[in-house]
């Protein structure tokens, strides 16, 4: 058997096994709304809820800035669209770090499963990227609605959300299937991965908009500028002793946090330029541009980019799972 070769034979496989992979999926969401006052209420009050504390205390309360080119438009949308910004953000953030917490150790959960030498064990890791791609989808339906009640209209670009979302299953599926094989052998891996996650999430805009903090601090960069060129040119043109003339420690003052401002110009840049390389960045940006109008039309090539990637990334991990299957039960 070669790894590799087989890795591109998962599709026959979930095929062969749909009926299993279902039964998982409908056993794990039976398991979390079953007991609950609220039943099959909870997958959807919970992102609502959500999606209201939002509003409140980021848009309300703190009234953080974000992109201006996401719905709804208008001046009276300001907090609807840094609402939209979060949501777009969190759902699909929730999706990679909730797969990657629950698939690492699902291999050693069922062990007595994997025992069994006819279980195709690569459904646990799977399973669970369904399940959770089944509450993103639930999440993503209330916010069409909220959009619709709110601008009144819905995006073109929401056709491309199916595409997008077959690349981010590619992803985390591909990433869940490694870990989940290496925790079975070094068992530290479930402990690693929380805190891989967290470090992850504050390295992408999950929560701030570089481009928003970019745009701001090259304002305030122009316009140190401008104040300085202006207190220049009246240090040429008005004689001394005149009140109106600036003083040149002031002048020297507003140089120095023109300095500074411009080092923080440049870093915000060589930080936008690392996100580049960071592939959860670029699945956030293809997410949000949907909700942009055609303000900010949804780069095709980027999404091509992550579709080449998301399928290297499913295929290297489900070959290295493979590679470990057969060790599986000695290790259990």
């Amino acid at each position: 058997m070669h790894p590799l070769r087989d890795a591109f034979r998962l599709p026959q496989v979930v095929v062969r096994y749909h009926e299993l992979l279902t039964a998982f999926v409908r056993r794990e969401l039976r398991a979390r709304i079953e007991g609950s006052m609220l039943g099959r209420v909870w997958p959807v009050v919970q992102p609502a809820v959500l999606f209201a504390i939002y509003y409140l205390v980021f848009a309300r309360i703190l009234k953080i800035g974000f992109s201006d080119e996401l719905a709804p438009h208008g001046p009276e949308g300001e907090g609807w669209r840094s609402t939209f910004y979060l949501i777009t953000g969190i759902l699909p953030w929730t999706v990679l770090a909730e797969s990657l917490s629950r698939g690492t150790g699902v291999v050693l959960e069922n062990a007595n499963l994997v025992k069994k030498i006819a279980f195709p064990s690569e459904l646990l890791p799977m399973y669970t990227v369904v399940v959770n791609h089944v509450y993103f989808l639930i999440g993503y339906v209330l916010l069409v609605v909220m959009e619709w009640i709110v601008n009144g209209s819905l995006p073109v670009a929401l056709v491309w959300l199916p595409a997008i979302l077959v690349v981010q299953f590619l992803f985390i599926s591909g990433i869940s299937m490694f870990l989940a094989a290496a925790n079975i052998f070094v068992r530290d891996v479930a402990q690693l991965v929380p805190v891989a996650v967290t470090f992850w999430m504050f390295t992408t805009p999950v929560f701030y908009d570089l481009n928003a903090v970019e745009n701001a601090k090259a304002m305030e960069v122009e316009s140190l500028q401008l104040q300085i060129a202006g207190a220049q040119q009246q240090l040429e043109e008005l004689p001394l002793g005149d009140p109106a003339r600036p003083r040149p420690e002031d002048v020297a003052r507003v140089e120095a946090t023109l300095d500074e401002s411009e080092h923080a110009l440049r870093d915000l840049k060589r930080i936008n330029g690392l996100m580049e390389a960071n592939p959860m960045a670029a699945m956030l940006e293809l997410h949000r541009s949907i909700w942009t109008y055609g303000d900010r039309p949804l780069d095709r090539g980027q999404l091509g980019r992550m579709a080449a990637l998301a399928l290297a990334v499913q295929v290297l991990g489900y070959a290295f799972f493979l590679r470990c299957k057969g060790r599986f039960s000695d290790e259990v």
